[in-house]
């Protein structure tokens, strides 16, 4: 047998389309940026991990910061995505609102990467004044905007008591944030995504008072 020569990266990129290179290129950086600073991620490192060679990572992104961007917008606007075509089943509010939760525990708990990356970016766009950082608060608020409208719809149904809609939404995404980071170091004592689902209905919808019996 002859001995196989070592594939050129260049011709392993000929093969992909440019939709698929750019999402190799987003799902390599998003393992790196999930696991070390940014200043630590090398565009480099990118193309090593990606498999191609790093004049094309830069021939579809400018710099290391539209990298990271196109890898935190790509989770969200996927999730986002998901949470509109809730909103807009033709199903009752309560229902909508179950879905919802469901979507947002079962997407991140799928994408444990992207779910590390919002939750460090959401620290950030708090403060950040850059252009990147007002696009994210914008995506965040269309999540809000999501809930919101399911709670508005069943405040109108007489189905739930609203009494402010924008922080009781923002209160209901931080439960799911919070039960997730809680699950992730539960060990053998996970919930599963059902059991998240629940929990985060009952307190929400319920409180933690003691029910008549």
């Amino acid at each position: 047998m002859g001995t196989r020569m070592p594939t050129d990266p260049s011709v392993k990129e000929g093969v992909m389309g440019k939709a698929e290179r750019r999402k190799k290129i987003i799902e390599g950086a998003a393992r790196l940026f999930a696991c070390k600073r940014f200043d630590e991620v090398l565009m480099d490192d990118v193309a090593q991990t990606t498999g191609v060679a790093k004049g094309t990572v830069y021939s579809y992104f400018a710099d290391k910061e539209e990298l990271y961007f196109a890898v935190v917008f790509d989770g969200i606007s996927r999730l986002n995505q998901e949470l509109l075509f809730k909103v807009n089943k033709r199903i009752a509010p309560d229902k909508k609102l179950r879905e919802m939760i469901q979507a947002l525990i079962s997407f991140q708990n799928k994408n444990l990467i992207f779910f590390k990356l919002m939750y460090i970016e959401d620290t950030k766009s708090e403060t950040g004044q850059g252009r990147h950082r007002k696009l994210w608060e914008t995506e965040r608020i269309k999540q809000l905007e999501a809930i919101e409208t399911v709670l508005h719809n069943g405040a109108q149904q007489q189905l739930f008591t609203v009494r402010n809609p924008k922080t009781e939404a923002r209160i209901l995404r931080d439960m799911v944030r919070s039960i997730l980071i809680s699950n992730l170091s539960a060990g053998d004592k996970k919930m599963t995504t059902k059991q998240m689902v629940e929990m985060i209905m009952d307190i929400f919808l319920w409180g933690i008072a003691k029910k008549a019996e």
